[in-house]
């Protein structure tokens, strides 16, 4: 995948189902490299489980954005999982 976005981070929350989903299709299709949350890790993760199919690069962060100190872990999972990632 390449696109616009190549060599970008993109962090959504809610991308397990419906349009958080859809969003994350097409920033990956775009070429960006994509954190995908959601609350249940069962959609989260068919979410990146499609991003991968279609040749982009994903990685899962489940759990509620609302939570105290859950932003830093969202961040932290594309920083420490994006290591070994290089853009093209």
């Amino acid at each position: 995948m390449t696109g616009k976005l190549d060599g970008r981070v993109a962090l959504v929350s809610g991308s397990g189902r419906g349009i958080g989903r859809e969003i994350a299709l097409k920033l990956a299709s775009e070429g960006a490299r994509v954190v995908i949350n959601d609350l249940d890790a069962e959609p989260a993760n068919e979410t990146a489980e499609a991003v991968r199919a279609a040749g982009g690069e994903a990685v899962v962060c489940a759990g509620s954005v609302t939570e105290d100190g859950f932003a830093e872990c969202f961040i932290k999972t594309g920083v420490d999982s994006l290591a070994g990632w290089t853009s093209s």
